[in-house]
């Protein structure tokens, strides 16, 4: 091949990825509430005072541990605001917001009060502005 068909090839080629669609990343969740795919992880906005904004994320999973403070509740729950530790919880009611729980699966993010999660195969991660948060999943729980 000569080498102005070489470059004409070339031009062609570059020409036609340009004009190929791109991949496009799966939209960021802003629903009230989500559960992973299998049903395991559920997150959403936490209850709060009526007169007053939500401030913090709820999740619940299998494996997260009980506080060590006693009190009256299940355990199996961390929440989580915008800046700050994840804390671990006993609860003894549903305190999510009530809403429409979404399914969202691997690879997709959502965000709500500065708190974003990362969807995995199995896990959960969520962070917040401060870059603490957790992993859960599994029936495990690591907080960073």
């Amino acid at each position: 091949m000569g080498r102005f068909a070489a470059v004409a090839a070339s031009t062609i080629a570059a020409g036609a990825a340009a004009l190929a669609p791109a991949a496009t990343a799966a939209p960021i969740s802003k629903s009230i509430d989500f559960h992973n795919s299998s049903g395991s992880v559920t997150c959403g906005i936490e209850i709060h005072a009526p007169n007053k904004p939500a401030t913090m994320v709820l999740c619940a999973a299998r494996g997260i541990p009980a506080p060590t403070q006693k009190g009256v509740g299940d355990p199996g729950f961390v929440q989580i605001g915008v800046l700050g530790q994840p804390k671990v919880l006993r609860l003894s009611q549903d305190s999510f917001v009530a809403g429409k729980s979404v399914k969202l699966r691997r690879g997709r993010l959502w965000n709500q009060l500065g708190v974003t999660c990362h969807l995995a195969l199995t896990t959960v991660m969520c962070f917040n502005g401060d870059n603490h948060g957790f992993v859960i999943g599994n029936g495990h729980y690591t907080s960073f």
